[in-house]
């Protein structure tokens, strides 16, 4: 059980392959909105399918667990290393636990705070045609269904974190969903 998670990702450019200002046409808005919803097609496509499709140009993960357990890194493709510190004393001192980069296991022992961050850039390969074609998908279906643009203007605050359930109905609606099925990692 993990008792104590925090990631910190810095992500590269999107994948190219999708004009912003072709999507704009067809959701009849601005290129600038087209280009941040592009943007943020690709994060939501990324939770859903737990990969990355941008490099991952650093990543960092604080992580203590309750029992042994092997702690999966959060995206695919996992990272090549890690460097491992455990939280001891008042600072992060360097620790040797295994990593199986094949996997993106690193075993854990219990009620000891680890930082684990990769070494390097990790570039993923360049996403398929249907991956491209769901995230444009997503990103013309949330233009077009934007509140100010609908019929009925009712909202409701919620939770906006992002979870692989929480956006199954958009995925679903949109038809990025089935895209994206071949995609998707545990």
């Amino acid at each position: 059980m993990i008792e104590v998670l925090e990631t910190e990702f810095t992500y590269g450019d999107a994948p190219a392959g999708i004009v912003a200002s072709e999507v704009a046409l067809e959701a009849g808005t601005s290129e600038v909105e087209a280009a941040a919803m592009l943007a943020a097609s690709w994060i939501q496509a990324e939770t859903f399918c737990n990969r990355a499709f941008r490099p991952v140009e650093t990543g960092k993960v604080i992580v203590k667990v309750a029992r042994e357990q092997a702690y999966r890194w959060p995206r695919y493709p996992y990272p090549d290393g890690l460097t491992i510190e455990v939280y001891m004393n008042g600072s992060w001192l360097s620790h040797s636990e295994t990593y199986i980069p094949s996997a993106g296991l690193v075993e854990l022992v219990p009620w000891t705070l680890y930082r684990l961050t990769q070494t390097s850039t990790v570039t993923p390969p360049a996403p398929s045609a249907n991956v491209l074609q769901a995230v444009r998908n997503l990103a013309l279906y949330q233009m077009i269904q934007m509140p100010h643009r609908r019929e009925f203007k009712n909202q409701t605050a919620g939770d906006t974190s992002l979870t692989r359930e929480g956006l199954q109905g958009l995925f679903w609606a949109s038809g990025a969903g089935i895209l994206l099925a071949s995609e998707v990692r545990q």
